[in-house]
């Protein structure tokens, strides 16, 4: 007997005796008191056997969005606001230290999976695999479910008056770490990722990153491609579709938020609810259907709210809605 079937028992009306007057008198039956619903453990096993072609994304939130709650606390508030599951940050600052682990790691996937969420990436720090703990990461969250490692942002690019050798050796870097990866990768059971960042990163763009993965297999690297940094790099609202497009080979995940143009002269575009921004969320999750893309998705608000709450569920929602078009055969 477990501990759940043992407390279970025990709230079962038992007849309870005492002593009155040196006789044993059975105490009236009370009716048992109704256990709080929870979940069958969800083991990486199950998760893994839900994973099937035309299956719909998951949608999960991004940790970070709730960086002064323990993940011991999340489990319960990600459930009562509906998500499928998280995407976990593992990284200093974030809610599992990498040095610890040993300890936290294990005891966040168990949290988790306990309460039937699914815990499908984890998102690090990491540009380089022999960064300490990187292959600890990468190995003991592949053994306990993860399908996905999201890798950091590598430095931004040199000055362009450094000389085209300092880039050269610069790309020459970042292509020898992502080649590591994704060998990493295969020895671990895990996908290590990249995310597509507006400015002067490496990476910003789909084709500059396809440059750099050249010769390394889709099922040993891929993207978390994020529509919004593709619209921000080009500065138009429509290009997030051909940069979408060109990452579908190794897409893995994506990456959830919404951003408005203002119309005003040199106003800076501002982070906004989905639905409310320049994406076309209709066209992109149709796209995916189409591609039979069924990995996570992980979203995250950025945008100024008085009830992040309230906002959190309002963005899940219209998610939902759009998954619900694009995989009616889900439903």
């Amino acid at each position: 007997m477990n501990r759940r079937e043992a407390i279970a028992a025990l709230g079962g009306g038992v007849l309870t005796a005492r002593v009155v007057f040196g006789q044993d008198e059975a105490l009236p039956q009370t009716p048992p008191q109704a256990l709080p619903q929870t979940p069958p453990r969800l083991t990486p096993q199950a998760a893994a056997a839900r994973i099937k072609p035309g299956a719909p994304p998951l949608l999960c939130v991004y940790s970070g969005c709730f960086p002064k709650i323990t993940y011991a606390q999340l489990p319960e508030i990600v459930r009562s606001m509906g998500y499928d599951g998280i995407d976990l940050t593992v990284m200093q600052g974030g809610h599992v230290d990498p040095s610890k682990y040993m300890v936290d790691l294990d005891r966040a996937f168990q949290t988790f999976q306990d309460a039937g969420l699914e815990l499908p990436m984890v998102t690090t720090s990491f540009t380089s695999p022999s960064q300490a703990f990187a292959y600890a990461i990468l190995y003991v969250s592949g053994e306990l479910g993860a399908r996905f490692c999201r890798l950091g942002t590598w430095p931004p690019q040199v000055a362009s008056d450094a000389g085209p050798q300092i880039a050269q050796m610069r790309a020459m870097m970042m292509r020898n770490d992502l080649t590591q990866f994704s060998v990493t990768g295969l020895r671990c059971n895990i996908t290590p990722l990249l995310t597509n960042h507006a400015g002067s990163f490496p990476g910003r763009s789909i084709p500059e990153a396809e440059a750099l993965l050249n010769g390394v297999a889709p099922t040993a690297f891929g993207y978390c491609f994020d529509p919004v940094q593709a619209v921000l790099e080009a500065g138009s609202a429509a290009a997030w579709e051909p940069a979408l497009r060109a990452a579908l080979p190794r897409l893995a995940a994506v990456a959830l938020s919404d951003v408005a143009f203002d119309p005003k002269p040199d106003a800076k575009p501002k982070p906004c609810p989905l639905g409310e921004g320049v994406v076309d969320w209709k066209k992109l999750f149709a796209i995916l259907s189409a591609a039979r893309f069924h990995g996570p998705v992980s979203m995250y608000r950025d945008y100024e709210t008085q009830n992040e709450v309230k906002a959190m569920e309002k963005d899940l929602a219209f998610a939902r809605a759009r998954v619900e078009e694009a995989w009616p055969q889900a439903n």
